[in-house]
């Protein structure tokens, strides 16, 4: 009985083994998901900042003309860039 005690000691500590790396890979997969989502709000804020922007130097132009000309054309450009990406 002893050499199959080994094998089953041997299985058993492999399934543990087995089951800790996968929830182990577990937790890093929803740790990636968590900053996946995080970096999605982000950009998601950062793009309504931008409208927010072009609407304000659209909606005071009287103000500087020149630098609201600026302003836009510069979120314009990027806004263009992000679209050919």
């Amino acid at each position: 009985m002893g050499p199959y005690l080994v094998w089953l000691l041997l299985a058993v500590l492999a399934g543990v083994v087995g089951y800790v790396l996968g929830r182990s890979a577990a937790r890093t997969a929803e740790l990636d998901a968590e900053t996946v989502d995080r970096v999605r709000r982000e950009i998601t804020g950062l793009r309504a900042l931008m409208a927010t922007l072009k609407d304000t130097a659209w909606d005071h132009r009287e103000l500087d003309p020149n630098l609201s000309t600026i302003i836009i054309d510069e979120i314009r450009a990027y806004e263009r860039r992000e679209l050919e990406q």
